[in-house]
């Protein structure tokens, strides 16, 4: 879970760690994912999941509507999926910051 956390605050100085739910939640110009530790694992899952490209279809939505994530088992499979997770922390930043920019523009 480590790892996972320093590539989410990897994304910059806006970017914000918060305790929800009993889970840790990062903001990056709005709620961007979510780190929820597992019996066996522990579930990186995006909150706007649903709007991410993930070319290597790599992430799962579980029946949720909007929320998408990945489950990672051992530090094996994370150092596998290092490339893609940081793509999709990337774009997902990116998306955020886009909104949320958007929707100052639209208040003036």
């Amino acid at each position: 879970m480590t790892i996972l956390r320093s590539w989410i605050l990897d994304l910059g100085a806006h970017t914000q760690e918060k305790l929800s739910y009993k889970i840790p939640y990062f903001y990056f110009y709005g709620t961007l994912c979510f780190l929820h530790p597992e019996e066996d694992g522990v579930d990186l899952g995006f909150t706007k999941g649903y709007e991410l490209s993930d070319d290597q279809k790599i992430l799962e939505a579980h029946g949720r509507k909007h929320v998408k994530s990945i489950t990672f088992y051992s530090l094996a499979q994370l150092e596998e999926y290092e490339d893609p997770i940081r793509r999709l922390l990337n774009e997902a930043a990116i998306l955020n910051e886009y909104q949320h920019k958007r929707k100052l523009k639209n208040k003036k």
